[in-house]
C-alpha cells in the first residue's frame, strides 16, 4: 500500500488533487499535513502542523516512522507584504514556500524511488507573457536576506523570489538523487492563494475566472495528481507546466545559486 505525504490539500487545487489520487489508486494512503480541519477523504490520516513554525514541522515529521512513497508539497502562500515574520523570525512567504518543504524533505524518510513534487509558479519567469503584469520579476539575492522580513520588497515580489527558490530547491534535490519535480498550475484563479489580500482575493475568485483559457482548480488538481502518481517520462529536476514538461526560466538554471540556497536552508532550519 503506497503512502504519500501531502500538504496544501484542504481546499482548491490540493483538495481536487487528493481526491483524484485516491480515486485513481484504491491502495493509496495519504498523510495530510494541515493546520486546520481537513475535509473527510478515504484512506487519509491527518497530521496537525503549522508550516510557519519549524518546531511544529519537526514534531509532525517525528510522527512519520515508515518511509513514504511520495511527497506532494502543494502548500504555498502569497502575502500583501514582505515584512510579516514567522515565530522563527523568517519572512512568511519564504518560510512557507521554501523552508517548510526543505525541512520536511530532510526529516521525513523517503522510500527508495519516492517521487517529490513541489508546486511552483509562472511568477518565477518575471515577464508579462507569464505573469500578465500582476507579479514583479524575482530579484534573487543572498538567501539569508530573502528569508528575513524586508520592507523594501513587496509581497508579490517576495512570492516571485520564493517560487524561483522552489526551482533551485528541486534542482538541488535532483542532484542528490531524489526524484524531484516542480509542477506549475499556470494562472489558476478561484483558489485561496491570495486570501491574505482582500482586494486581490475578490479579483482572484470572482473576476479572473471569467478570463477565457485560464486554468481551473479542478483541472489543475487533476494535473497535479498526474504529476504525483501518473506515468512520468521526464528526468528528475524537470519542470511540469500543467501537463507538459517544458524548460523553466533561464534564470532558474544556476547551480551556484541552488547550492547557496541549500546551504542557507540547512543553516536556517538547523
Amino acid at each position: 500500500m503506497p503512502t504519500i505525504l501531502m500538504n496544501g490539500a484542504s481546499r482548491g487545487i490540493g483538495l481536487h488533487a487528493a481526491e483524484r489520487m485516491l480515486d485513481s489508486d484504491p491502495t493509496l494512503r495519504l498523510i495530510v499535513m494541515a493546520r486546520g480541519e481537513q475535509p473527510p477523504l478515504p484512506r487519509t490520516s491527518m497530521l496537525r502542523a503549522d508550516l510557519t513554525s519549524l518546531d511544529s514541522l519537526r514534531k509532525a515529521a517525528a510522527q512519520i516512522s515508515e518511509p513514504v512513497d511520495g511527497y506532494v508539497g502543494n502548500a504555498g502562500i502569497q502575502m500583501t507584504n514582505a515584512t510579516t515574520p514567522t515565530a522563527d523570525g523568517f519572512e512568511t512567504t519564504f518560510a512557507v514556500n521554501v523552508l517548510a518543504h526543505f525541512l520536511l524533505l530532510r526529516l521525513v524518510p523517503l522510500a527508495e524511488g519516492a517521487r517529490v513534487v513541489v508546486t511552483g509558479s509562472d511568477a518565477h519567469f518575471g515577464d508579462f507573457r507569464h505573469n500578465l503584469g500582476l507579479v514583479p520579476a524575482p530579484r534573487w539575492t543572498d538567501p539569508d536576506r530573502l528569508a528575513r522580513p524586508n520592507p523594501a520588497r513587496s509581497g508579490r515580489g517576495a512570492y516571485a523570489d520564493s517560487k524561483l527558490g522552489v526551482l533551485y530547491l528541486v534542482h538541488a534535490l535532483a542532484r542528490r538523487g531524489v526524484n524531484a519535480y516542480t509542477w506549475n498550475p499556470s494562472f489558476t484563479p478561484g483558489t485561496g492563494l491570495v486570501r491574505a489580500d482582500r482586494i486581490g482575493n475578490v479579483l482572484f475568485r470572482r473576476v479572473f475566472p471569467l478570463i477565457p483559457g485560464v486554468n481551473t482548480a479542478q483541472r489543475a488538481g487533476a494535473q497535479l495528481a498526474a504529476a504525483a502518481v501518473g506515468p512520468l517520462a521526464a528526468p528528475s529536476g524537470s519542470y511540469i507546466d500543467r501537463s507538459s514538461v517544458v524548460p523553466s526560466s533561464p534564470e532558474s538554471y544556476d547551480e551556484a545559486r541552488e547550492e547557496e540556497l541549500w546551504a542557507a536552508a540547512e543553516r536556517l532550519t538547523a
